[in-house]
């Protein structure tokens, strides 16, 4: 009792000091968990991110110190929120993996996820089974006690007749001395070959109808013969029948017997080794018995502040009275201090895993026009039964599915077997950081093994927001995965969601195949649709000032929600032990909004077009490990269409080098040219270097700069766009 006391002083007193040192939200961090979770003999960890995510490859497919995850967001995600970049997450403490980190990278260019383990591991990565997460699967390492446990038992044994015995050669007289007598011993003893040789077919038959007893009195009889043609045979098959029994005592004493017994012959190594691992099985075993989980509590986490500077140079260039003028500006456009705390506290014994997590992000801008923000982005406490299979998560958190929109404080509770049955149960009140009302919901949903349904009500101002039923299927096997949503909203009748994604592995020829279909309401339906473009944030006034009724309400919100769509295909195929070749076809949409609204109140909203169908192609190189530990480069291009752009080509290159194990440089550079459908044209070029330093274990620092250059021209005027940006910060873990 005295310990949970302790346990529970530790863990609010966690919260309360983080609470208090970043009082008063910047850009979204796109970090959500990271778990673990031993799954046969390999370790499942799921990444989570805060909102839907494509997954698109991962790299490199051998094995490395470093991991690179592409992904996209999805079109519906909101544009306005920028993800930061150099978030970093550090894994679970764990004895079952190697140390790892992840960090988001390039989320304005080519978003991807860096994992950085402490050694060298093979892996896997699949989309995770609620499309915004991913699931990377850490192979063991072969050990030599592992390969040994791992040795089969043999099926049956091969019998074959016996074969005549050549008799001793001796002298003509000797040999008619003893004929007679030769002749007596035959007729006076049985044919123990023979007999060995019948009973070795009954075994073996036992064997194979499963019958263990009865093969292992067979084998028994041959051995109380005297010595045959079987004998050796019999006496290693009794120790595997014994084995197969689940006699392991006795099958380790006949293979010791077989051991002391017989030097030489085709079965001695195999019965070295299989008793060796039957020494090691038994060990682990009793070890495992005996051992027991004793209470522990911890705190886990990381504090990484980061200041981020930037300077922009505009020139431009237009028509004036018949002449050309040109202006020139300077201005700071970043100047801010951005960090990131990460703590876990957690409560592990033989029944309980329970934990408290609190994530912040906290903004001081010291630009004239900035404001100083903090995005508490979790903050629960989480308990778990793991005897009784029941679990509670309790205050600011981000859905895993169920329909859920996002972050909320609430609840959710499950109870059951994921891999069986379980059913779930959520409340709470979305939070978008923002001052305008949010809405409430609560929802259930079931699992049965692969498959998820679930039905969903949220209001807002006690006005039905959305309600929906939707699905979900989830399927994963060595490095194939799929995974398939459905969100239907019963109050507006329409399909809010639908998405189908699968990865296929082909390990003979190092081909990975990944597909994505993606349909969704862009934003998410829902009544506070009706907002966008208003003059007020509460859909009570639209009701009350506006003279609306519910209907005309919901039917204004249909107006302002677009649709987006996107598919994409793509392929990975392993060249050599070190190159990668990757390709991809991408098809996005936009739809396009009738005008909306009639009063000031509700806004005025002209209508926009569709943006068509934006077509890309993209083609990679990827090299790892080519000249140290860890490095890798990559090379690669893409081609546009769409609706605005005529025609847009991008080249782009990066390199990771690895001076030592703390230090390691990066260098990337992007080069990005378009021609636009009303004739104007833009340049884009922007390399960039990044350099980090690993202090000592706990303590790392890091810096990065780069140059932007930009040119436009139009039809009435050009312009030269010249930034330089960088940023320096440092992450400590405890």
């Amino acid at each position: 009792m005295k310990e949970k006391i302790n346990h529970s002083i530790v863990m609010g007193a966690l919260s309360l000091a983080l609470s208090c040192a970043f009082p008063g939200a910047a850009e979204a961090a796109p970090l959500d968990d990271i778990a673990l979770q031993q799954h046969g003999d390999e370790m499942r960890v799921t990444i989570k991110l805060t909102t839907p995510v494509h997954f698109v490859r991962y790299v490199p497919a051998n094995k490395s110190r470093l991991v690179e995850i592409f992904y996209e967001r999805v079109p519906s995600s909101d544009p306005s929120e920028r993800w930061s970049d150099l978030e970093v997450r550090s894994s679970p403490a764990t004895t079952l993996s190697p140390a790892f980190t992840v960090t988001t990278r390039d989320q304005a260019v080519q978003p991807k996820l860096v994992m950085e383990f402490t050694k060298e591991v093979n892996v896997t990565v699949n989309a995770g089974g609620d499309g915004r997460s991913f699931v990377v699967m850490i192979k063991p390492e072969k050990s030599d006690a592992a390969n040994v446990i791992e040795l089969p038992l043999p099926l049956l044994p091969a019998v074959l007749p016996p074969v005549a015995e050549a008799a001793p050669a001796v002298a003509p007289a000797e040999a008619a001395v003893h004929a007679e007598s030769d002749k007596a011993a035959a007729a006076a003893q049985p044919d123990n070959s023979q007999q060995a040789y019948t009973l070795m077919l009954a075994a073996r038959d036992a064997l194979s109808a499963k019958d263990y007893p009865l093969a292992i009195e067979a084998f028994n009889k041959i051995l109380m013969l005297p010595p045959n043609q079987y004998s050796q045979d019999a006496q290693e098959w009794v120790g595997v029948a014994r084995e197969r029994n689940g006699q392991t005592a006795k099958a380790k004493v006949e293979y010791e017997l077989y051991l002391k017994i017989y030097l030489t012959g085709q079965g001695v190594q195999w019965v070295r080794q299989r008793l060796a691992a039957l020494v090691v099985d038994t060990t682990a075993k009793k070890a495992a018995v005996a051992k027991k989980v004793e209470p522990r509590t911890f705190v886990q986490g990381s504090v990484s502040p980061r200041y981020y500077y930037g300077q922009s140079t505009l020139e431009t260039t237009f028509p004036f009275n018949g002449t050309s003028q040109t202006t020139t500006s300077t201005l700071t456009d970043q100047s801010s201090l951005i960090s990131n705390v990460d703590a876990t506290g957690r409560y592990v014994n033989e029944k309980y895993d329970n934990r408290m997590v609190f994530r912040d992000v906290v903004t001081q801008n010291f630009l004239n026009s900035g404001k100083n923000k903090n995005r508490v982005n979790a903050a629960y406490l989480e308990i778990k039964d793991r005897a009784a299979d029941y679990s509670a998560r309790m205050g600011r958190q981000t859905a895993g599915g169920g329909g859920v929109m996002g972050r909320f404080d609430g609840i959710s509770v499950g109870y059951g077997s994921l891999q069986d049955f379980r059913v779930n149960g959520v409340a709470g009140q979305l939070v978008d950081f923002t001052a305008a009302p949010q809405p409430v919901f609560y929802g259930v949903s079931v699992d049965k093994g692969p498959a998820s349904v679930y039905l969903i009500n949220q209001t807002i101002e006690g006005v039905l927001d959305r309600r929906a039923v939707g699905g979900e299927f989830r399927y994963f096997k060595g490095s194939d995965s799929a995974f398939a949503l459905a969100d239907y909203d019963l109050y507006f009748k329409v399909l809010n969601a639908a998405m189908v994604t699968g990865t296929l592995g082909i390990e003979a020829t190092g081909t990975t195949i990944n597909v994505i279909a993606d349909y969704r309401k862009s934003p998410s339906v829902s009544t506070r649709n009706a907002l966008n473009g208003a003059v007020t944030t509460s859909v009570q006034d639209l009701l009350a000032q506006a003279g609306m009724n519910g209907t005309q309400l919901r039917q204004l919100a249909a107006l302002r929600t677009g649709s987006a769509a996107f598919a994409q295909a793509g392929i990975t195929q392993k060249v050599h032990q070190n190159w990668q070749v990757a390709g991809d076809v991408k098809l996005s949409k936009v739809s396009g909004m009738a005008a909306s609204g009639s009063t000031l109140l509700e806004g005025v909203l002209s209508a926009y077009p569709s943006t068509g169908w934006e077509k890309t192609v993209t083609a990679q190189l990827i090299g790892s490990n080519l000249y140290s530990d860890g490095d890798i480069s990559s090379f690669g291009g893409s081609y546009v269409r769409s609706g605005y752009v005529k025609d847009g080509q991008s080249v782009f290159a990066y390199n990771r080098t690895s001076v030592t194990r703390e230090l390691y440089f990066d260098s990337s550079w992007n080069f990005y040219r378009q021609n636009d459908t009303y004739g104007g044209t833009m340049l884009r070029n922007m390399p960039m270097l990044r350099a980090s330093y690993q202090v000592k274990k706990e303590l790392s620092l890091d810096a990065d700069a780069g140059l932007e250059f930009t040119t436009s021209a139009g039809p009435y005027q050009s312009s030269t766009n010249k930034r330089l940006f960088g940023s320096v910060g440092f992450r400590w873990d405890f």
